[in-house]
């Protein structure tokens, strides 16, 4: 993306007619410093940033036409305290309903994907026949409130802003003269309703989106792989160059993933290629328990460090900090020297904190030996 914007300020296109969009504000921050050390002053001409700042600046800016004077943005805490307020007319006390936090998810999720939301329902959960319909209602009341108070929350700026440049003719052309080039980072994260968004910008600008369809993780809140996996077809007289060569993994780590994609059902069409050489062939073990995981790694890590390995050349990855609790549980009781990164570490947990503290006056009292 760097690279592409440099080279059409080089090429004599105007910075102030680049788009730049991705997916989280430090990104934006990164992209910009970094095309300023290459370019200078110009990169302050660019407009990057998140697709809720450019959607958000361009409303604000363009108040009149978008209706949203003296509008205050909302976190998800006022979100779910304003979804509480509307969901008690019609929830009895102690009756299982979803909770407001649920119900956030629900109307957000909804609204990212570009569905109606009695459609979403039907297809993602498993709700009684009444159930629908009142929340429906909810969201309606939960609406009418956000207008009474003149909130906006984060799905809403999105939301806003594709409705009205794709049924607003006046403003869609308005926005469209603005950019020639509108470059998009992590395009598999981008849910429908960023497509579109940028459906309704692109022509005549020209679209390039940096995306890998096999690493989409954020389906959750919507984000549709489709976006990149499908791009030849959504813009048919589009170029789609694959980037293959990896200067990350070696070649054993690539053949994994190569396998895995062909295994897939859906046809990716790529076969990754290492600059680093073979490598190590990763080693695949299952185990029965978290506790049968944990020795086995403890156990190995003692027989490479009487190898000669050192400690600090190994790390353990786990996907979550609660994952990690009996391999840390288990490095502690072998001996073995640790640095935790990333949340809280075992020892440093509120409840293991307390019962040492509880331990410590015996000790005091009943020293060993």
């Amino acid at each position: 993306i760097i690279a592409r914007a440099e080279h059409l300020i080089r090429k004599g296109v105007d910075p102030r007619r680049i788009l730049l969009l991705t997916f989280t504000r430090r990104a934006a921050r990164e992209m910009t410093d970094r095309l300023y050390l290459s370019i200078g002053d110009a990169a302050n001409a660019v407009t990057a940033g998140t697709f809720h700042h450019f959607c958000l600046l361009t409303m604000r800016r363009m108040a009149d036409k978008f209706g949203i004077h003296d509008f205050t943005v909302i976190d998800r805490d006022d979100q779910n305290s304003l979804m509480r307020l509307s969901r008690a007319g019609y929830v009895k006390k102690k009756e299982k309903f979803p909770r407001a936090s649920q119900l956030v998810n629900i109307f957000s999720y909804s609204r990212n994907t570009n569905m109606n939301v009695l459609e979403y329902l039907d297809k993602y959960t498993e709700f009684d026949e009444e159930t629908p319909n009142k929340i429906l209602n909810i969201f309606t009341e939960y609406k009418q409130r956000k207008q009474f108070n003149r909130y906006l929350d984060f799905d809403d700026i999105l939301y806003h802003f594709g409705k009205k440049l794709n049924e607003d003719p006046s403003i869609r052309k308005q926005l469209r003269s603005r950019y020639d080039h509108i470059l998009v980072d992590e395009m598999q994260d981008t849910n429908p309703l960023q497509w579109l968004i940028l459906d309704g910008l692109k022509d005549p600008a020209k679209l390039f989106c940096v995306g890998d369809d096999a690493q989409s993780i954020y389906a959750f809140r919507g984000a549709d792989f489709r976006n990149v996996h499908s791009f030849k077809d959504r813009v048919p007289d589009s170029v789609v160059i694959k980037l293959e060569d990896n200067y990350r993994s070696t070649q054993g780590i690539l053949d994994v993933s190569n396998w895995l994609l062909k295994e897939s059902p859906l046809k990716y069409n790529k076969k990754l290629k290492a600059q680093r050489g073979a490598g190590i062939k990763p080693l695949l073990v299952d185990f029965d328990s978290d506790l049968d995981e944990a020795k086995w790694i403890a156990e190995n890590l003692i027989e490479r460090h009487e190898a000669g390995s050192l400690w600090n050349e190994h790390m353990i990855l786990t996907r979550t900090a609660w994952g990690s609790r009996s391999v840390e549980a288990m490095l502690i009781e072998k001996n073995i020297p640790y640095i935790f990164i990333g949340g809280t570490s075992f020892l440093q947990a509120a409840h293991v904190k307390d019962l040492l503290c509880h331990g410590r006056p015996k000790n005091a009292l009943n020293p060993p030996g």
